[in-house]
């Protein structure tokens, strides 16, 4: 017996060799070419521009990794943090945490280091750049001193210790699952330094961009058209300021702007693909090219029709729908096989309370009126929104499903805590009564909702609305806001790259050139903090304004909101970790306040929001996020009351996934992780597929007669 199992062991031993070269591929088969409809039209990869639009921001979230992830059901994981370490010191006020990176690299093979980490959080922080996600590291030691421009942004309490060890310096004791429930954010991604810095347009191209997740861009492929005159007054503003004309023209009497051809052409994307990032968590020398990343190229057609991307589908010529067009959102076929999912996404409209509305005379800013604002609200069908247009949920407040209610550790919706702040369906008579008593006549002002006019669903959504204000007897247009062949508006420099495009909808937003505009606001993370806090100016991640040597202050939130009560309220949830270990004379804290007395005010401002609503400052973590709960559902309360962002409907992700896939995973994120899918028989789609855009089906078949001779 003894003799029998040694000798099956020493077979075995000698099958390993052979068993090993079969689980490689051969030299020549790179994977799996996989055809799929991940959305339309992606202009920009910037991870913190990637929050203007759900279903670019899936696309981004396969291409920059983040230091931690959250997985389909919600637990934080690292990702490219290998570990990390807590270390208190009270005595000496030290509250540090050190985060170990894995070993992985860049999709140019350049390793990725713990200096990426330290730049890209500078980069959110700085004082003269604006980005809303900036507050998802204020806890960072002098992170809000660096932003208001009171320390150097070497004061950052972030460095790198070596190649792969990050060290955080926070402002006292936080809440450290929290602050890693943040750094799950691609937001927070670490970016490659000299890429970012050389090309104010970095993210637009494959070129010109480095990626740190499985796939980066392989090719994107831009189709170019004659623009129409379609820019109002304010896109004329940064026009002129680029030295061209109303028609796009050249103008060398004004500025220093150089829009390339001389002409302003419209950009629509033909074709893009995402490729295999080769280096990511793979020795390129030892392993197989799919140890990480078991497919080749994710191949995305936008050319193609609505009814085309349903026949192929059912065809098994597209293996993945990922943002549902419009027109197919009512199919039986399609509602019968969408997954379904929270998105994290609320279809949304800020309107400016600076920009001076049209009435016939010298102009009102209308939209700084409350009442104004909640009329407009009320005016809007939510509950027949949703229905219209499909995979969507009435918007009951700002905050979307699938945001926790307390913390990761939480098992509760903050939304369904939250219950319904606004009304789901219209109310034109209460609408008409609150313009009435305002003394507003809606006849005589005129106004436009900007929209991107590459998303069908969202301006489908956009033209309800603007139907409902017009029945309230405004004048409302839609402007269907494209994306431009590149110019030099938000660029630092004055270089030009001809071959991409820019985002109008995006630049709009960020410079507040709008009266009205309608996209989708997406949670920075599974936090209510991520979505409330921009809106408080100093959390609003704007950049700070020098123009008056003397009087430093940072922008308003975008659409100009600015009120006491909102900032009091976020500072007191800000301050919950901070406030039983402060004083009234501790003015030092954060490096913000010059002067004792400025300091005091607050503490008593923050003091009486903690007594209006009941809270008790404590030193234990374990209280803090129960009290942070409490007071972010208040903070959702008055923001819905104020009305500085109108919420339409909860967007949801639903998916049509073919069988002919395999190991199609998730995050808590995102609807569709594809590293580890592969396509049934893919070597039969080679042949039809290697070329792309140029597919020819016809091959397909003739493979198939091949294997079957």
């Amino acid at each position: 017996m003894l003799k029998r199992i040694i000798a099956l062991l020493l077979c075995a031993l000698m099958l390993l060799p052979f068993l090993a070269s079969c689980s490689k591929k051969d030299e020549d088969d790179v994977g799996a070419y996989i055809t799929m409809y991940l959305t339309d039209d992606v202009f920009d990869f910037d991870p913190a521009n990637a929050y203007y639009n759900k279903d670019a921001l899936n696309v981004v979230s396969l291409m920059f990794d983040t230091l931690f992830t959250l997985n389909e059901k919600g637990k934080v994981k690292g990702s490219l943090a290998k570990s990390y370490t807590i270390k208190e010191n009270p005595d000496r006020n030290e509250y540090t945490m050190e985060i170990t990176l894995n070993e992985t690299s860049w999709s140019n093979g350049t390793l990725i280091s713990a200096d990426d980490v330290v730049f890209a959080w500078k980069r959110l922080v700085k004082h003269t750049n604006d980005f809303a996600a900036a507050s998802l590291l204020y806890d960072i030691k002098n992170a809000r001193a660096v932003k208001e421009g009171d320390v150097s942004i070497d004061d950052l309490g972030v460095e790198a210790l070596s190649v792969n060890l990050v060290r955080i310096s926070f402002e006292g004791p936080i809440d450290y699952d929290q602050f890693l429930l943040n750094l799950t954010s691609v937001a927070t991604a670490p970016l490659y330094e000299n890429y970012v810095t050389k090309n104010a347009d970095w993210a637009k191209k494959p070129s010109t961009m480095v990626t740190s997740g499985p796939y980066k861009i392989g090719k994107i492929n831009y189709k170019m058209s004659e623009a129409e005159t379609y820019y109002d007054d304010y896109a004329l503003d940064f026009v002129y300021a680029l030295g061209v004309t109303e028609d796009g023209k050249k103008d060398k009497n004004r500025g220093k702007g150089d829009i390339g051809s001389g002409d302003f052409l419209i950009g629509d994307v033909n074709f893009f693909y995402l490729e295999r990032n080769v280096y990511y968590y793979r020795d390129t020398e030892r392993d197989a090219i799919d140890k990480s990343v078991t497919n080749y190229r994710i191949l995305v057609d936008c050319s193609k029709s609505d009814s085309e991307l349903l026949d192929e589908f059912k065809n098994n010529r597209l293996f993945y729908i990922g943002d549902i067009p419009l027109s197919l959102r009512n199919d039986s076929y399609v509602k019968d096989k969408a997954e379904v999912s929270n998105a994290l996404s609320t279809f949304a409209l800020y309107m400016n309370e600076d920009a001076l509305i049209d009435d016939g005379k010298d102009g009102t800013k209308l939209f700084a009126n409350a009442e104004v604002r909640e009329a407009l609200s009320l005016a809007i069908d939510r509950a027949a929104i949703a229905d219209a247009i499909g995979f969507t949920q009435a918007a009951t407040g700002l905050v979307p499903p699938g945001v926790f209610e307390a913390g990761k550790k939480s098992k509760k919706d903050f939304r369904t805590v939250g219950g319904e702040l606004i009304s789901t369906s219209a109310s034109r008579s209460k609408a008409e009564e609150i313009l009435a008593a305002e003394g507003i006549d809606p006849a005589k002002y005129s106004f436009s909702v900007k929209v991107a006019a590459y998303d069908d669903v969202n301006v489908a959504i956009a033209e309800l609305v603007v139907e409902a204000w017009s029945d309230l007897g405004f004048n409302v247009t839609l402007d269907k806001v494209q994306a431009i062949k590149n110019n030099d508006y938000l660029k630092e420099t004055n270089s030009i790259t001809p071959d991409v495009c820019d985002d109008l909808l995006i630049e709009s937003i960020q410079r507040r050139k709008y009266e009205v505009v309608a996209f989708d606001y997406n949670a920075y993370s599974a936090d209510a903090w991520s979505v409330l806090s921009s809106f408080a100016n100093p959390f609003s991640g704007m950049q700070l304004d020098m123009t008056d040597s003397s009087n430093y202050y940072l922008h308003n939130h975008s659409t100009g909101y600015n009120s006491q009560a909102y900032n009091d309220l976020m500072e007191a949830i800000y301050y919950i970790p901070y406030y039983a270990n402060l004083a009234e004379n501790d003015y030092e804290f954060l490096g913000l306040y010059d002067t004792p007395e400025e300091f005091a005010d607050l503490y008593q401002r923050i003091k009486a929001v903690y007594d209006e609503y009941g809270i008790t400052p404590s030193k234990k973590s374990s209280d803090w996020t129960k009290q942070k709960a409490t007071l972010l559902h208040k903070a959702e309360e008055m923001l819905m009351d104020d009305m500085p962002v109108i919420p339409v409907v909860f967007h949801q992700n639903a998916v049509l996934v073919s069988k002919e896939l395999k190991s199609v995973t998730a995050t808590y994120y995102i609807p569709a992780y594809f590293r580890k899918t592969d396509l049934k028989k893919y070597h039969d789609y080679i042949p039809v597929l290697e070329n792309f855009p140029n597919v020819d089906w016809d091959k397909l078949g003739y493979v198939e007669e091949e294997t079957r001779k």
